[in-house]
C-alpha cells in the first residue's frame, strides 16, 4: 500500500472563504472532508499544513507552536493574497485555539 503525505489543499468554489486549521499532532486530512462539504456549499476553502505535522514525528519535536502558529497566519494571508476578504476560520483542538487568535487579530 502506497502512503501519501498529506499537503495543504485549497478547493476554490466561491467569493466566501474558509480556512481551515488541524490540531496538535493531526494534519490536513482531518479537515478534509468538511472542507469538500464547504466547497460544494460555494465556500472556497484552504487548509494549511503546520511545520513539522503529518509525517515523520520526530520533525514534529523538531518545532514549536511558534511555527505552528505562523503556518496558520500563512494560511490565512494566502487567502488575502489570492482576493478573499470574506474570510471565516474554523479549527479543531490546536487549530480551533488559532481561529480564536486569528479572530483577535485579523478581520475575519
Amino acid at each position: 500500500m502506497k502512503i501519501i503525505s498529506p499537503k495543504p489543499f485549497t478547493i476554490e468554489a466561491g467569493k466566501r472563504a474558509v480556512l481551515l486549521l488541524h490540531g496538535f499532532t493531526g494534519n490536513t486530512n482531518d479537515v478534509k472532508r468538511l472542507g469538500r462539504y464547504l466547497a460544494e456549499r460555494n465556500y472556497t476553502v484552504h487548509a494549511p499544513l503546520y511545520k513539522g505535522h503529518g509525517g515523520d514525528p520526530l520533525a514534529l519535536i523538531q518545532t514549536d507552536p511558534i511555527e505552528w502558529w505562523n503556518s496558520a497566519v500563512e494560511g490565512y494571508d494566502e487567502l488575502r493574497r489570492r482576493g478573499y476578504t470574506e474570510i471565516a476560520v474554523a479549527g479543531v483542538s490546536l487549530g480551533g485555539i488559532f481561529s480564536l487568535r486569528l479572530g483577535e487579530e485579523r478581520p475575519i
